[in-house]
């Protein structure tokens, strides 16, 4: 083989190698683009199905808004005692028809599991189930054991009178609506409870029975 032939062959064979890596090299770049391009896709597909779900959360709120407001506007008309609980403000009003009788602000109680569970609660109309003149309560018997104290057998012995207060309001779902626990430790509590003062409590009792409404804001 000529030396020109030679050289010949070594250019076409460079040009063939440089062919191959640009290729190559384009091949690797496309890859790298459609996998950022893909990564663009899904982050603007996630972001839509998050902004989806925020615009269903919002239109879900309005509903209820609405429907809570469809019921206020109704029970404004009628002549009946209600309550209206605001979490946002820790305020409980008492309503006779369209003019508020009561207007304070209570702390809600009892396990972290049942503040949060109604803290959560969507907006509603509850009804008041039941009503009880006092609250008196008895020491159960694993207290006294935690203690190491043998259980009273006279039931008198372990009574704490009016230990949440001059009354309750039962609204059902483990929540009531009483006083301040007064000799009744906090690990005893097993339900949730918005808790008034006692004369503002007094007031709400004295107003209020089963049946009326409810409506958590």
């Amino acid at each position: 083989m000529s030396s020109e032939t030679a050289r010949r062959v070594l250019s076409i064979s460079a040009i063939v190698l440089a062919s191959l890596a640009l290729a190559r090299l384009a091949d690797a770049f496309g890859k790298r683009e459609l996998m950022r391009v893909a990564r663009e896709v899904n982050q603007e597909l996630a972001d839509a199905a998050a902004e989806h779900d925020e615009l269903a959360r919002a239109v879900d709120g309005l509903e209820q808004d609405r429907h809570l407001l469809d019921q206020r506007i109704d029970f404004m008309s009628k002549r009946e005692h209600y309550l209206v609980i605001n979490r946002r403000r820790h305020r409980l009003q008492l309503y006779l028809g369209d003019k508020e009788m009561l207007d304070i602000r209570y702390r809600l109680r009892g396990p972290t599991e049942g503040v949060n569970g109604f803290n959560t609660l969507p907006k509603a109309k509850l009804t008041v189930l039941d009503k009880r003149e006092n609250t008196d309560w008895y020491k159960p018997d694993w207290m006294y054991k935690l203690e190491g104290v043998e259980p009273p057998r006279d039931a008198r012995k372990r009574l704490v009178r009016n230990g949440f207060g001059p009354g309750e309001l039962a609204l059902g779902g483990g929540i009531a609506i009483h006083g301040r626990a007064r000799g009744v430790p906090s690990e005893a509590v097993s339900h949730t409870y918005v808790e008034l003062d006692d004369k503002s409590l007094s007031a709400v009792l004295t107003a209020i029975e089963p049946g009326a409404n409810v409506l958590i804001e």
